[in-house]
């Protein structure tokens, strides 16, 4: 067995246990709303608008560069991740695999590799922890658990999730120095 088939085997292994072993119904019916949470009109038209409006007036001008450099650098990962290393890695999501996926959310795209979820919540986890240092655990805990969710509704493999957290956090480092 090759490296690569040993890290591929404990990848759907990992995933089998977050999708279908270490769950709960209650989980089942909170993670697809919190995973697609921007989907939600309540969120959308309501939470999400009072919560920027917030943070823009209490931060005034740095939060506001922060949130056109996370923006940016979120924009530049999403594009790279989904326009260039999906279509060249090519790696199907696990409903496609065969690998016995629980869905709890459709899945989108074909391709899994690398979660764009969490490929932008890793950059914007990135400019953030730069722009606020003290919430750096806050940032990265979100992030990680936005990853976590996309394994436990069965739209990617862990490894999936993780290349986006660090693909995402990685290359907005050169963004996040803006702030």
């Amino acid at each position: 067995m090759s490296a690569l088939s040993g890290i591929v085997s404990l990848d759907r292994l990992a995933f089998r246990f977050i999708n279908g072993v270490w769950t709960h119904p209650s989980l089942d019916a909170l993670m697809p709303v919190i995973t697609d949470i921007h989907k939600v009109p309540w969120f959308i038209y309501g939470v999400a608008p009072v919560a920027l409006g917030l943070w823009l007036w209490k931060g005034r001008a740095r939060a506001l560069r922060a949130l056109v450099v996370a923006a940016i650098a979120m924009g530049v990962c999403d594009l790279l991740s989904h326009r260039v290393i999906k279509p060249w890695v090519a790696r199907p999501r696990p409903e496609r695999a065969g690998v016995g996926a629980v869905m709890r959310v459709p899945s989108g795209g074909a391709m899994g590799f690398p979660s764009n979820h969490a490929t932008n919540v890793g950059a914007a986890a990135a400019v953030l922890s730069v722009a606020y240092p003290g919430a750096r655990f806050a940032f990265w805990g979100g992030a990680a658990a936005v990853a976590y969710r996309r394994v436990y509704c069965g739209a990617h493999y862990p490894l999936d999730a993780r290349a986006g957290l660090a693909l995402g956090g990685l290359l907005s480092w050169p963004w996040a120095l803006l702030m």
